[in-house]
């Protein structure tokens, strides 16, 4: 009998892992992405902006604000600004290296370096500041906002109504005004940041000068000189905080379970209906018993699901490794990944033996399907709550109710507060009743369906068929 068994599972594995398609989708298809984003970034930072060159109207109803955004806006401010965005991000930059900043400080204080990201923003806009009176038509303006065919480089592009409190507050008001800003469709939006900076820089300092300070002196004020989060390990070692490490995990550790069970069950289903659709499944049935087949079925899936598993998940350990955060991701962690998704996996091809072997064909299989899915997909939805609060009510009910427990419970164990053993040990206990019993269901089903045709059934013939069994 375990001679047989094992000779369905190989043949089962081996029809499905030796493929092209399968090959590509599970090495190829990493190792292209791991090549492409590096090159995306690079292609992302180097995109240049379009030539811009057109009026924007401003209606001032403070009455000082015109000035000040004539000179931000005009080609001289203009630069100033980008040179300003490029200062900031090479200080973002400095402050992303931490303690590594000093080592680069040559390259980054480089002014082929501010050059480089000031390039980014393409040709400096020719932008033309046009005063508009306070009682100006607003809808008339926006009307010129509207794109048309051949209109000169002199059309509107931008229009700023700037509130009548945005300089001086009301009486009795608690905020400044604002401004509001209408720009022409399928602008730039790096064109739109330097005039929404230029509006905002001319508020400023038109409100500084009613208040009689020195923007110098509150930029002082209120810039405050803070190094980046360090947070300290098991060792005692001092490193850089890994909070969206911390956030990513969980969801990693559920999308693992999730694509590795689900891509072996896929295939569980579609080789059980082409087998019973070809009738090939009468010659197995003449060789093994139909519970002899279905075990070296599912356990052949299984080990797809298992190659799948080690590829992605090595993936994932070999990043953390890139970028010194291993000690996040603990033996004990992959370990238990893997109990769940063993675990996980019976359940899931229980169900997908149980339908394939009940159809005669992909199609019919999709409304028995919809129920399964969406069980294995809800966690999904409460990844984030289950992060959040790892040991709340929600995330324990979640963890004990299978066939959801696996996937939430490894989202718990992935999180910053992984539950007690004993919760581990009461859902993996749970979970393996539930999964024998899916197992002798679909063991019953799988051997009335298979020699089933015609009409295909619904849950109902489903349970007769058991009961028949």
């Amino acid at each position: 009998m375990i001679t047989k068994v094992a000779a369905i599972a190989w043949r089962e594995f081996s029809s499905t892992v030796l493929t092209k398609a399968f090959l590509i989708g599970a090495f190829l298809i990493p190792m292209l992405a791991a090549l492409a984003i590096p090159l995306i970034v690079k292609f992302t930072n180097e995109a240049k902006a379009p030539e811009l060159t057109g009026r924007v109207a401003i209606v001032d109803r403070s009455g000082a604000v015109l000035p000040g955004v004539e000179r931000r806006l005009s080609k001289e401010g203009i630069a100033t600004i980008i040179a300003e965005t490029s200062s900031m991000v090479q200080q973002q930059l400095a402050a992303q290296l931490g303690e590594e900043a000093e080592k680069w400080r040559e390259q980054l204080d480089n002014p082929m370096v501010a050059a480089a990201i000031a390039q980014g923003f393409g040709p400096t806009p020719v932008l033309t500041v046009e005063g508009q009176p306070d009682d100006a038509d607003i809808d008339a303006l926006r009307e010129r906002l509207k794109p048309m065919a051949g209109e000169s480089t002199d059309a509107l592009v931008g229009l700023a109504v700037i509130a009548p409190d945005a300089v001086q507050r009301a009486p009795d008001a608690e905020a400044f005004g604002g401004y509001e800003l209408f720009i022409r469709a399928k602008t730039d939006d790096r064109h739109i940041d330097l005039i929404r900076r230029g509006l905002r820089d001319a508020v400023l300092e038109a409100r500084y000068a009613v208040a009689g300070v020195d923007a110098r002196e509150v930029e002082a004020l209120t810039s405050v000189a803070a190094p980046r989060t360090k947070e300290i390990t098991d060792k005692g070692d001092a490193r850089e905080a890994t909070t969206a490490f911390n956030m990513m995990l969980p969801f990693v550790f559920m999308i693992l379970l999730i694509m590795s069970v689900m891509v072996g069950g896929q295939y569980l289903l579609t080789t059980t209906i082409e087998e019973k659709s070809s009738r090939v499944v009468e010659v197995l049935l003449s060789a093994v018993s139909p519970m002899q087949l279905m075990t070296g079925k599912i356990l052949g899936q299984m080990g797809v699901g298992v190659v799948m598993l080690a590829v992605y998940a090595g993936v994932g350990v070999a990043t953390l490794v890139a970028f010194a955060k291993a000690d996040l991701i603990s033996p004990e962690k992959l370990i238990y990944l893997g109990v769940y998704f063993v675990l996980a996996y019976f359940i899931f091809a229980s169900f997908m033996a149980a339908i394939g072997s009940a159809v005669n064909e992909l199609r019919e299989a999709q409304s028995l399907q919809t129920p399964v899915m969406l069980t294995v997909m809800l966690p999904y939805f409460f990844w984030l709550p289950i992060t959040r609060d790892p040991n709340s009510t929600l995330s324990f009910v979640l963890s004990m109710v299978p066939p959801m427990s696996p996937f939430a419970m490894v989202v718990r164990i992935a999180s910053t507060e992984p539950p007690p053993f004993w919760q581990i040990a009461l859902s993996m206990a749970i979970t393996a009743a539930f999964a024998l019993g899916c197992i002798w269901f679909a063991a019953k089903v799988f051997r009335v369906g298979l020699l089933m045709f015609g009409k295909p059934p619904n849950f109902k013939t489903l349970v007769r068929w058991v009961r028949m069994a």
